[in-house]
């Protein structure tokens, strides 16, 4: 018998988890990442503008959040312009091919980087994003973020 307010409770296995990419060139910020995140969420790791465009192509609105990395090694895109580019911001015919099929998206945005006095709040909200955490990467403010971005976004809908 079920109670009025009783609550159906799935175990966590049960419930699928949320699709998070995470656009990253540092091979140890991933490593932390996948320990901090990968219970909770299915991690998604990039680590260049290509494997980001490649997965964003693939996976489109299925991507609950998108963590952002500013400044990326060895990619003809940084974190700026690919969050353009799934805002549908930038045009695509000056793109390298590779991102010419990465569907607009308005999957919320949050840019992490060590850069953050570099780049101020205009410029980020400008270019798609929702949010900025500064490196190194609190986690625990990392995830409030994460659950204000997407309130925030199911409110605005």
């Amino acid at each position: 018998m079920k109670l009025v307010g009783q609550l159906d409770k799935r175990p966590d296995s049960a419930q699928p988890k949320k699709k998070v990419l995470y656009v990253e060139d540092e091979e140890a910020n991933l490593d932390v990442a996948r320990i901090c995140l990968e219970k909770k969420y299915d991690l998604l790791l990039a680590r260049n503008d290509r494997e980001a465009c490649q997965i964003l192509t693939q996976y489109g609105d299925d991507i609950a959040i998108i963590l952002m990395d500013i400044e990326l090694k060895n990619s003809k895109l940084d974190g700026i312009q690919l969050t353009k580019l799934i805002r549908g911001k930038l045009d695509r015919d000056t793109l390298p091919e590779y991102a010419r099929s990465v569907p607009v998206l308005k999957t919320p945005a949050i840019f992490v980087t060590a850069y953050g006095d570099k780049y101020k709040s205009p410029s980020i909200k400008e270019a798609g994003g929702d949010r900025m955490i500064p490196k190194p990467v609190d986690f625990v403010e990392l995830e409030m973020a994460m659950v204000q971005v997407n309130l925030s976004k199911l409110q605005k809908k």
